[in-house]
């Protein structure tokens, strides 16, 4: 048997991750003899469908159960399609986790326990790493512009002040440095701590820029073929089309008012699921 929990790190002794699609690891576990993978997440900074993805992701990796700590309606009923079970509710260390299903602590989920899009931001009960070295969720505030700057205000600038020092404060477009106010000019710092500063930034640049280039590695080498496959409920189908229009396979055409799958080209990637008005389209075994 080989259970998955959702996890903040990669090994028995890391606390279980509350959301299942964005977690930043899965460990999974052989339950008799405690041997485990930690599977880092390819969906976590997916734009959509991550808790299909993740599903799909248990499922090629032959899991029975899953111990998360929330499961949404999309990850719910691809689970359902692969015949895997789901357990929610579940905090604590990994490894006191699959003790306690071990010991029959836990009861098999009967429907998804959050809304869709559960975790698609950050917010304060997420982990620490999640928001960079040095940074907390309390010490990020956001910028009206399109970067986030630190500090407990909301400042004007454009820039990419996230988890980088003590100072509270981000950087605009222009290069000025904004304090935790809000306002230009005001706690300038020394030449010496803006540069310390800078450089903390473009650390973590670097760092955020390897994990992206491992994770395309490892996405490129994985096995294409999914266990699952999109099927058409052709009572609930109208033909809208919609399902066409967001299928990276093209695998989808509409014939006489209603939506045909190509089997042959679909890889049960479950976007077309994501965005069907009618909840017409569903995931599969192949």
């Amino acid at each position: 048997m080989r259970i998955a929990v959702t996890a903040t790190g990669s090994d028995l002794e890391s606390t279980v991750e509350s959301r299942f699609g964005r977690c930043p690891y899965f460990i999974i576990i052989e339950p008799d003899t405690m041997h485990f993978e930690a599977v880092e997440n390819p969906n976590i900074a997916a734009g959509g469908g991550a808790g299909i993805q993740s599903a799909q992701l248990m499922a090629d990796k032959d899991v029975q159960t899953v111990l998360t700590g929330n499961c949404g309606p999309n990850a719910f009923r691809t689970f359902g399609a692969a015949g895997i079970e789901v357990i929610v509710g579940v905090d604590g260390v990994v490894k006191e986790a699959v003790e306690q299903f071990k010991a029959g602590a836990f009861s098999t989920a009967s429907q998804p326990n959050v809304a869709s899009h559960f975790g698609t931001r950050p917010d304060t009960d997420a982990p620490a790493s999640s928001y960079g070295p040095g940074a907390t969720p309390a010490t990020m505030g956001q910028g009206r512009g399109g970067g986030m700057g630190r500090g407990g205000g909301r400042g004007m600038g454009r820039g990419m002040g996230r988890g980088i020092g003590d100072a509270g404060a981000g950087y605009g477009s222009n290069g000025s440095m904004w304090s935790q106010e809000g306002a230009a000019g005001t706690a300038s710092p020394s030449r010496q701590q803006e540069l310390a500063l800078l450089q903390g930034q473009t650390e973590e640049l670097r760092r955020r820029l390897a994990e992206v280039n491992e994770r395309i590695e490892r996405i490129q080498q994985a096995p294409a073929a999914s266990k699952l496959l999109a099927f058409v409920e052709s009572r609930k189908c109208t033909g809208c089309g919609a399902c066409i229009a967001a299928c990276p396979r093209s695998a989808i055409t509409v014939v006489g008012s209603r939506a045909h799958i190509d089997g042959s080209l679909c890889d049960g990637c479950g976007r077309c699921v994501e965005v069907c008005p009618t909840k017409a389209l569903v995931l599969g075994a192949r």
